[in-house]
């Protein structure tokens, strides 16, 4: 008897290495339709394949201003019910997340709705939460044509589809220039995170959830919360290791967001 218990011990080690294979080589992709705010015209498609904590992100725009560093980020509570909010004069809301009345939307004015800063995507270096404003390493292309590969951290990995793309940058006053629109009184406007940058530098320009691929996020896009619990393959592991079923696949995570 005891052999037999010995064996079927080992039996089971031997079965579960291939189950371990195969989580070690699982990918899951996403993608965001990422649409204008503040009326600036501006628009993305961006893909992401997530390999265990490595995540590859691609994103193409069009209507970017050219020359200027587009911040682009993860906005959102990993898990958390966030939206893109209203974002242009007209949608439902504005008004009431235009704080100040001034007819634009700032970041700060937008955090109620996609939440702060998870991840940067910045070309090169940090990708952590302290290079939101790292403005000589964001593109600066009209078309954005970024791609880079990175480590995530396990709850941004299993929460990718809770989370939000926003690129900011905007010549909001239509001048052909960044950096000179004016309050009221004729003073430059500042920006909402740091008064040594012109507002329309951290203006939001545009906006996308992210989720699952082959999710219809509807027309209004950006919109969402979370993706169907059946689509999240990050949530469903999350879950499961949460029962104990993964211990193997959670052996291999790491632990906060590095370059």
């Amino acid at each position: 008897m005891r052999k037999f218990f010995t064996l079927t011990a080992a039996t089971a080690v031997v079965l579960a290495l291939p189950t371990a294979a195969l989580a070690d080589g699982h990918t899951e992709s996403f993608t965001a339709q990422i649409g204008q705010a503040n009326e600036t015209g501006a628009s993305a498609t961006a893909d992401l394949v997530l390999d265990g904590n490595d995540l590859t992100v691609s994103i193409d725009g069009d209507g970017f201003f050219e020359g200027f560093p587009h911040a682009m980020h993860f906005h959102g509570e990993p898990g958390g019910d966030n939206i893109c909010g209203p974002l242009n004069p007209g949608d439902a809301g504005f008004e009431d997340a235009d704080a100040d009345g001034d007819g634009f939307l700032s970041v700060v004015e937008g955090v109620p709705a996609y939440g702060a800063v998870t991840v940067s995507l910045t070309t090169e270096g940090d990708t952590s939460p302290d290079s939101a404003l790292a403005v000589d390493r964001f593109p600066t292309s009209s078309t954005l044509d970024y791609e880079r590969t990175f480590e995530v951290s396990d709850e941004v990995a299993d929460n990718l589809s809770s989370l939000h793309i926003v690129i900011h940058g905007a010549d909001l006053n239509g001048s052909g220039e960044i950096g000179d629109l004016e309050n009221e009184d004729g003073t430059l406007k500042e920006s909402s995170l740091d008064p040594d940058l012109p507002f329309e530098a951290t203006a939001v320009a545009a906006c996308g959830q992210i989720v699952t691929a082959g999710t219809d996020t509807g027309p209004d896009t950006g919109a969402g919360g979370t993706a169907p619990a059946s689509n999240n393959m990050g949530g469903l592991f999350a879950g499961l290791l949460a029962l104990g079923g993964l211990g193997t696949v959670a052996a291999r995570r790491r632990g906060t967001v590095t370059a």
